[in-house]
């Protein structure tokens, strides 16, 4: 089956990525995917292929957005050390009702395919890695320029703060105050800030 003529790729794979962020894989059903893409099912699999293909591929798409994000703080920044702060308070800022969801995509699949092996989960994980080797990198830029002491380990630090930013975004998913979001914010930053040199 022909794609209808105002088929635009991109918008597809933006209304398929909310749906997948907001639902996860396993419960979004193929009527939720033709009414959010507005697309009959043969039109579905003549652009995308598969449900685990489409996924795969908003998954992408979705990981693309939050690199691609990351990387404007790092360049908007003169020092590393301040994009990563900068990013931490824009990612942390509380519950946003524009987006799907306030935990990020790729954690929240990794978590749902937790006990399964397959392409999706190696996919998912391989992500989360990637956004981990970008942290590491800011990491090590800092230690260059002098702004983190040589002691510091950029992979332990980028781990750490991962790991602080999905814990969080989940807890502000789950309904957390905006008090303690505050507080929660905080600790991060200030956990950054120890890191300064001299």
């Amino acid at each position: 089956m022909a794609r209808p003529s105002s088929f635009n790729r991109e918008d597809a794979l933006s209304s398929a990525r909310d749906l997948f962020w907001r639902k996860g894989f396993h419960a979004t059903s193929l009527k939720d995917i033709e009414a959010a893409l507005s697309l009959k099912p043969g039109s579905i699999y003549a652009a995308f292929g598969s449900k685990k293909d489409l996924f795969a591929e908003a998954l992408e798409h979705y990981s693309q957005g939050v690199q691609a994000e990351f990387q404007t703080y790092v360049d908007a920044a003169g020092s590393p050390l301040d994009a990563l702060i900068s990013y931490v308070r824009n990612i942390t800022a509380s519950r946003d009702q524009c987006v799907p969801s306030n935990a990020c995509m790729i954690f929240k699949t990794t978590l749902e395919l937790a006990d399964e092996e397959s392409d999706l989960k190696q996919l998912a994980n391989a992500r989360l890695s990637g956004m981990a080797k970008l942290f590491a990198q800011a990491f090590a830029l800092a230690q260059e320029k002098g702004e983190i002491s040589q002691s510091v380990d950029p992979h332990r630090a980028a781990l750490q703060l991962q790991a602080s930013i999905t814990g969080a975004r989940g807890m502000i998913e789950g309904g957390l105050s905006e008090e303690d979001i505050d507080h929660l914010r905080e600790d991060i930053v200030s956990n950054l800030e120890r890191l300064r040199a001299g």
